[in-house]
């Protein structure tokens, strides 16, 4: 195997595995869904945003009063008593973000990796050819 696709292989590693504890960090940390009265809910329901499922206690009331997702202010949020369930909905979004991110900077990487390589690789060349010479 050459040099390069173990270099590859071992910082992709990396990157992976940071990746999934920066996923796992977060997904712990996310305590109700973001509706009131709903438990947490799994982890790729939120990566995939399937529309969470309104409990059934909480049917008949208007979505403000139990949707921490709708655009309302801090003072509000904490009248409706919604304040943790506004914080779920949106460590939930941060998550899906933060998923999405792993792979734009997966990307990045990859090209940034074969980029630098090949330049330290001709860099060094060069300097081995003007030291001989």
């Amino acid at each position: 195997m050459k040099l390069k696709t173990k270099m590859w292989l071992v910082s992709q590693g990396v990157l992976i595995l940071t990746a999934c504890i920066i996923q796992l960090t977060f997904y712990h940390e996310i305590q109700y869904g973001p509706f009131r009265g709903m438990p947490k809910r799994p982890y790729w329901e939120i990566i995939k945003g399937v529309e969470p499922v309104v409990p059934k206690g909480i049917l008949g009331l208007k979505p403000e009063l139990y949707d921490a997702r709708l655009p309302m202010t801090d003072g509000e949020a904490k009248r409706r008593n919604l304040v943790a369930y506004r914080l779920a909905a949106r460590q939930e979004d941060g998550l899906r973000v933060a998923f999405v991110g792993g792979f734009v900077v997966n990307g990045l990487y990859f090209v940034l990796f074969h980029v630098l390589f090949s330049y330290f690789t001709n860099a060094y060349r060069a300097a081995a050819k003007n030291r001989a010479s």
